[in-house]
């Protein structure tokens, strides 16, 4: 909080908490607001947000009269301890009931914490939620994102809060500062309507020729986060730079965020500043973004692969001088084609005649006509025609 507060102007900081050791420690121009003495003692929650919830709501009446008059609050707290997991929902609730437009911005546990640390952060973070208007988490598993192996403890968490107070200085930037094109109240108001939806929030600025590029690379794609603006429905984004600023650099600017959903109801700014002389910066504000589990991979157009380039087609006249080539490349194919064999020819099967069965009786008198049949043969055989015929004359026949 403190070196967030050093860096970022034109807002009033207040530290809440039940530590009064760490409440001393504090730099000029932030408030410190101690509560829930009486419990614990001046110490610490520990890892019971019960406590902290507890002690938060032992002083509903004073929390409440931090957000009078205020339009707009930015809830920053650490869940998985005591007294953040526990007072963040009372908070938040106190700031609803203020009528108080409030974004909340969660970090959460690393993974050697415990799993314990995590299901209280878990669960902190569902109770705050439904009182506030847009959340942003941060994982701190996220920071070897943007540490290497050499990087000292200090100098890993200064990082984090660079980036943070940078954020949170170009939101700021984007009210305060009037512009060209003018981002005021009225347009925060719009895009924070509803309770509980998940934001992304970043601002970055790049200086150099390439710093516009850059810029819009590097405010789509925040290392802490696990998601992007793929999905979301409302956006507000300010250009700042110099009055060198290019008409078509805003328009591709614009044109590549809109991509992300061409749905979306987006209120872009543009502001003149002397003192950011070939620098631009870009303050994004996203809200109804979807999370890691629903996002999968990212979909808009500024992740794509580029497109394979297809293969010029050939000239009539190259195509021309290569048909004998195609034409004898053809033929060697066919050649090496292995002639099918050819299936065997089955004959149809004849039917073959039913066989009758007979009795003994049967089978006796086939025997005998056959027999007749034979002799009466047999004698026109033997006996020569001319006697026949005599022989037929002499018994009248």
């Amino acid at each position: 909080m403190s070196e967030i507060a050093k860096s970022v102007g034109r807002a009033d900081f207040v530290a809440a908490n039940t530590d009064l050791q760490a409440q001393r420690h504090l730099p000029r121009g932030v408030k410190a607001f101690a509560f829930g003495q009486e419990l614990t003692k001046g110490l610490g929650c520990g890892m019971d947000d019960a406590l902290g919830q507890r002690a938060a709501e032992a002083e509903e009446e004073r929390i409440e009269h931090l957000f009078e008059g205020q339009d707009i609050c930015v809830l920053v707290a650490s869940l998985g301890g005591g007294t953040g997991s526990g007072a963040s929902s009372v908070f938040a609730k106190a700031a609803k009931e203020a009528k108080c437009l409030t974004l909340g911005i969660f970090t959460m546990p690393f993974a050697f914490e415990g799993q314990k640390r995590q299901e209280i952060a878990k669960v902190a973070l569902e109770r705050a939620t439904p009182h506030l208007n847009a959340y942003v988490v941060i994982p701190n598993e996220n920071i070897f994102r943007v540490i290497d192996l050499k990087t000292p403890m200090k100098e890993a968490f200064s990082l984090v809060n660079k980036r943070l107070s940078d954020t949170l200085g170009g939101f700021i930037e984007t009210l305060a500062i009037p512009g060209l094109i003018n981002i005021d109240f009225a347009d925060i108001k719009t895009l924070l309507e509803g309770r509980g939806r998940l934001a992304y929030l970043n601002s970055v600025q790049m200086q150099g020729s390439q710093g516009p590029d850059l810029a819009l690379k590097e405010v789509l794609h925040h290392p802490l986060y696990d998601y992007d603006i793929t999905g979301a429905d409302r956006m507000v984004f300010n250009l700042t730079g110099d009055r060198g600023m290019r008409m078509q650099q805003v328009a591709e600017i614009s044109r590549t965020i809109a991509s992300f959903n061409t749905k979306a109801k987006i209120i872009f700014g543009v502001s003149f500043v002397p003192s950011t002389k070939h620098r631009m910066r870009i303050a994004l504000f996203a809200v109804g973004c979807k999370g890691k589990e629903e996002q999968g991979a990212p979909s808009a157009p500024f992740f794509k692969k580029p497109a394979a380039k297809k293969k010029p087609r050939a000239k009539k006249a190259e195509a021309v001088e290569d048909a004998p080539k195609v034409i004898e490349k053809k033929k060697k194919k066919a050649a090496q084609k292995k002639p099918k064999a050819a299936k065997p020819v089955v004959s149809p099967k004849v039917k073959e005649p039913e066989k009758v069965r007979r009795n003994a009786l049967d089978v006796k008198k086939a025997q005998d006509q056959e027999m007749k049949e034979l002799e009466k043969k047999e004698r026109q055989w033997d006996i020569p025609a001319f006697l026949r015929n005599s022989r037929s004359q002499e018994q009248g026949l």
